[in-house]
């Protein structure tokens, strides 16, 4: 069952005040805890920029491009369209790499509405 990232949150700072001792807080329930750790682990990767090797080929992602010789120059929402080639969602016309551009590193895009939908 996932949390809220507030519920979440308040589980896990509640837990550890548990886990310091304070008489407090109640034992949390093991599978509860070993859940909430699996989301807030997922959640961590998300906000974690990943290299492209690793790239999904299923769906959009944030990407950071820039040119060859390593400069970040910005970010933009990809899509992989086969080749080793991601298109730019603002842009059709434009695709990387190139000779000139390339994306740096990947993160997947937050999708707040799923926060409705937690507990």
């Amino acid at each position: 069952m996932k949390k809220s990232t507030e519920k979440l949150i308040a589980f896990l700072e509640n837990y550890n005040r548990w886990r310091r001792s304070s008489y407090l807080y109640e034992q949390p329930v093991p599978e509860e805890l070993g859940q909430c750790l699996d989301q807030a682990v997922d959640l961590l990767k998300k906000m974690t920029w990943q290299p492209m090797e690793t790239a999904p080929q299923d769906r959009q992602f944030l990407g950071a491009w820039g040119s060859t010789e390593g400069t970040v120059q910005g970010y933009d929402v990809y899509k992989f369209i086969g080749d080793g080639l991601y298109e730019s969602m603002n842009a059709s016309d434009d695709r990387l790499p190139t000779k000139f551009y390339k994306i740096f590193a990947w993160q997947d895009i937050p999708k707040y509405a799923n926060e409705t939908n937690a507990e």
